[in-house]
């Protein structure tokens, strides 16, 4: 009777891997610093505005800083835009990870960014 056990013990289903992981990084980052001493290379992407102050440099969106010096949000057909161009700075400039910003594909390419050859 151990062959008829055997034939009617059901086998154990595999396992499925975890789904994949959905990276969802909001990158709005519109406005970060540096020190005036470490500025990272390069110009800097038409739609940033760089503004000096004592001994920082802040980089920003264009439209995010005011006349006065007051940050504002961005209308909501830009942030698409946004965040592409804050990714594409940040990716420039060396800091994704610093930020814990994954390299996005959707963000990568041409499109006129030179730098998506060299640092990709």
């Amino acid at each position: 009777m151990g062959w008829l056990k055997r034939l009617l013990k059901r086998p154990v289903p595999p396992i499925p891997p975890p789904p994949a992981a959905h990276v969802d990084v909001p990158l709005l980052l519109l406005v970060h610093t540096h020190p005036k001493d470490a500025l990272p290379p390069g110009p800097l992407e038409d739609g940033f505005v760089e503004l000096e102050q004592d001994d920082v440099v802040m980089h920003a969106v264009a439209g995010v800083v005011q006349p006065d010096g007051t940050i504002r949000d961005l209308p909501e057909e830009k942030l698409d835009w946004a965040r592409m161009l804050a990714y594409r700075h940040l990716k420039r400039e060396g800091c994704l990870a610093d930020f814990g910003i994954p390299i996005i594909p959707a963000y990568e390419g041409d499109n006129g960014d030179e730098t998506a050859d060299k640092n990709g």
